[in-house]
């Protein structure tokens, strides 16, 4: 592995393999980072239980293998599977932490260095959701398309996520059952997305698509229906629903229980910047994004510091098409800013189709801005989170401790963090804290001076063995 690459990509996702591909063959020495152990994000593991002949009915994963597929050719490409990003030093320096190598860290500097790190889900907790059994849409998806395992004989999904249906279709498909699936949003939220339909009626065919199969495959459906609790002895047995009005909250008398073998969630998406936020790069509070991102106020996809772009969901949740358009003019705005544009034909060529991009990169925004609002939950789902409720799961901080020292004045990320240990934990916040940040703003929206703040961050932005850091001078000198 050399000390300096002239491009070096954080995330091996959508907007990553767009952008190296897209980068590939101008005379850059291009290396890819990604924390898997396989290239191609969530949307691209290798084992997909959807149809064994390789069709889906979202187009963007064929897209998403031909790129795999050139990026294995590709001799200017270099991927760094197991790896994590521990900070950005400056100049670009990157700690670099290897999971195959764990007590160790090396610097590599970039010339350019591209964010796509992707998105993590948003999750509503109840008490019960730290059972085993409950898990995010997202785990139970890796669970199949990495292991071959289903999480449960039967399964019950729940939450306000587009994952639900493709969930459901991914158990079915492996022989699993579906238990139910408990939807927060009801049609009309869904009809919305008629003004879409010009732009982006493959989404139309593709919800057809999830539908037929929840028919065929008898799966009840619960419409403006929320989970309350979950409950078992040792493990995730039953669970309670109710029914939701349109402000979002409980309707009494609407309760029932059903049982399963497994219960998973979601909520969304919420942007991982945390390493654009540790290398000072301005953010912005965006709820039509997906919540705190990091600004591009470049027309290139450059942040606020030099040097440093981001694409994908960093920018904003927008799904697989946004972030390989994201990906590709984040690439060609350095291949410009560079003097490497073809000339003459070549260059009105790159032009047109630049162009092109800017413009289908607006109708995604706009896409987008529909589908954080179906994700979106309404205030009272916070507000009425019981106080026993576990928030931080590692530091065992519930929702009372959090009401109270928000009462008290702790009404920021960072001091609520000092004063409960809220996100000190191992995962550092990557669970609890998007959540945390939502609490905050609903119990504050009446203070006229309520402040907006976000996410901070600090090198290393992930746990990592003391013997590793202490590692990478030696290392380095």
């Amino acid at each position: 592995m050399r000390p300096f690459y002239p491009i070096v990509i954080i995330g091996a996702g959508m907007a990553g393999l767009a952008a190296a591909n897209t980068l590939s063959g101008n005379g850059y020495e291009i290396l890819i980072i990604d924390e898997n152990d396989h290239i191609g994000g969530q949307l691209l593991r290798t084992r997909d239980p959807i149809q064994p002949g390789g069709w889906s009915p979202d187009p963007m994963k064929s897209i998403g293998f031909d790129l795999i597929k050139r990026l294995k050719t590709a001799k200017d490409i270099t991927v760094m599977p197991r790896a994590e990003v521990l900070g950005i030093l400056p100049d670009r320096r990157l700690l670099v932490h290897t999971m195959d190598r764990p007590d160790t860290c090396k610097e590599i500097r970039a010339g350019r260095l591209i964010l796509a790190t992707g998105a993590r889900e948003r999750y509503l907790p109840f008490p019960g959701w730290t059972l085993p059994g409950v898990m995010s849409l997202g785990a139970a998806q890796i669970l199949m398309k990495h292991h071959g395992v289903l999480p449960a004989a039967d399964t019950l999904i729940a939450g306000s996520s587009p994952l639900m249906m493709v969930l459901a279709a991914e158990l079915l498909a492996n022989g699993g059952k579906v238990a139910g699936l408990a939807d927060e949003k009801g049609m009309k939220d869904k009809a919305a997305f008629l003004p879409f339909l010009r732009h982006h009626w493959p989404k139309l065919l593709e919800g057809g698509w999830y539908t037929g199969r929840m028919i065929m495959g008898r799966v009840n459906q619960y419409p403006r229906t929320r989970v309350i609790t979950a409950t078992g002895n040792g493990r995730f047995k039953t669970t309670v629903l109710a029914s939701i009005d349109p402000k979002g909250r409980i309707i009494p008398g609407t309760e029932m229980e059903i049982q399963a073998g497994a219960l998973t969630v979601g909520y969304g998406f919420a942007p991982n910047i945390e390493l654009g936020v540790q290398a000072g790069c301005r953010t912005g509070y965006k709820p039509s994004l997906g919540g705190w991102v990091l600004e591009t106020p470049h027309s290139r996809y450059e942040t606020s510091v030099p040097g440093i772009y981001a694409a994908g969901e960093p920018t904003g949740v927008g799904g697989a098409k946004k972030s390989w358009i994201d990906g590709r003019l984040a690439a060609m705005g350095i291949l410009k800013s560079d003097g490497k544009v073809p000339a003459a034909r070549h260059k009105q060529r790159f032009d047109a189709t630049r162009a092109h991009l800017r413009r289908q990169a607006e109708h995604q925004l706009a896409y987008a801005g529909f589908l954080n609002r179906l994700t979106a939950l309404p205030d009272a789902a916070y507000t009425t989170i019981p106080d026993e409720t576990l928030i931080c799961r590692c530091e065992a901080v519930t929702m009372g401790d959090i009401r109270k020292r928000i009462t008290q004045g702790f009404d920021t990320p960072a001091v609520l963090k000092k004063a409960t240990r809220c996100g000190m934990g191992r995962c550092q916040g990557r669970i609890c804290g998007p959540v945390t940040q939502d609490i905050i703003r609903v119990l504050t929206a009446n203070k006229p001076d309520a402040p907006a703040t976000g996410t901070r961050a600090r090198v290393p932005v992930k746990p990592v063995p003391a013997a590793a850091l202490f590692s990478s001078k030696e290392n380095n000198r």
